[in-house]
């Protein structure tokens, strides 16, 4: 087995760049490194080694959740290709709800005793014209607004070089209350279609964590074959905030204004232009009565499993 380091240096305000050069003084065993230079960049470095070379091959991604993301979009045609990460992002929910990597000594272990991995599922968000793969969550509304004012402010970078990146989210969640439009919802599952109004927001979840931290979907388990839909409606902006407050710790999901349903496979139709996120990360927007589908696909990825 090879091992192949991918970095985006750029990651958590610098973290990822630090993390990498401690673990490259320490490392003892023959390896590759690459950094990232653009989006999408990791997607096609992993995609281009797995292509030279079928021998099995360890991709770690030391980066954020997008860094990560990208790399197992890249691993998920090629069953050769192990996936492991050390987080260094400022969210970094990949870490929370997935097996990752701390020290160079993890990283030397797992090839010291016999190789280990796990098939993990990978969501899909898709329409009529697109289709987009999530590892941890995707969804519409309220959320996915604050995500892309997060990830496109001078606040959140101003925040990261104090170490104190998770406020900026904060920061938008507040500003976002007072100013987003609620819509309506037609969920069509298990053959039964259910209207929600009055809807903050829409996610899908393949594991529990999302927000930087966030406690979503307690329950959710990323390789079971199904994920939680979580709908948040009918609440005030006020009780909204409340809300958040707990979901930290998951105990959101014992108010009423929070539904949760499982399954492998569900539809859901809008009534205006609601912004997507797929793992944070911004996605567009749904068209007005456009039908869009989330589904599993089950054992798409492999993960690296430390040595215990």
């Amino acid at each position: 087995m090879k091992l192949l380091f991918i970095i985006n240096d750029k990651a958590g305000n610098g973290v990822a760049k630090r993390k990498w050069r401690k673990m490259e003084s320490e490392l003892s065993m023959p390896y590759k490194a690459i950094f990232t230079n653009y989006p999408c960049h990791a997607t096609e470095i992993v995609k281009q080694q797995a292509r030279e070379d079928q021998q099995p091959l360890l991709v770690i991604a030391i980066g954020g959740d997008g860094t990560i993301h990208e790399v197992i979009q890249g691993a998920i045609e090629f069953p050769h290709i192990i996936v492991g990460a050390v987080a260094a992002g400022s969210g970094n929910d990949f870490g929370r709800g997935f097996e990752n990597f701390k020290t160079v000594k993890e990283v030397e272990q797992f090839f010291q005793q016999p190789i280990t991995k796990a098939k993990m599922d990978i969501g899909i968000l898709e329409t009529a014209d697109d289709k987009k793969y999530f590892m941890n969550s995707a969804g519409f509304g309220f959320d996915a607004v604050i995500s892309k004012h997060v990830n496109h402010s001078k606040v959140k970078k101003n925040l990261n070089k104090i170490g104190l990146g998770k406020l900026s989210y904060i920061y938008y969640l507040i500003k976002t209350l007072f100013t987003f439009n609620r819509f309506t919802l037609s969920l069509i599952h298990n053959n039964q279609e259910q209207i929600f109004r009055h809807v903050w927001f829409v996610v899908a979840s393949n594991q529990p964590y999302y927000g930087g931290g966030m406690k979503i979907s307690p329950n959710s388990i990323p390789n079971d074959g199904q994920f939680e839909l979580t709908i948040v409606n009918d609440v005030s902006r006020l009780k909204l905030l409340l809300l958040f407050t707990t979901v930290f710790f998951g105990q959101h999901t014992k108010i009423k204004a929070v539904k949760q349903f499982t399954a492998s496979d569900f539809k859901i139709i809008m009534d205006g232009d609601i912004i997507a996120h797929t793992d944070g990360e911004y996605a567009g927007a749904s068209k007005k009565d456009q039908p869009i589908h989330f589904r599993v696909k089950s054992s798409a990825w492999r993960l690296a499993r430390k040595s215990s």
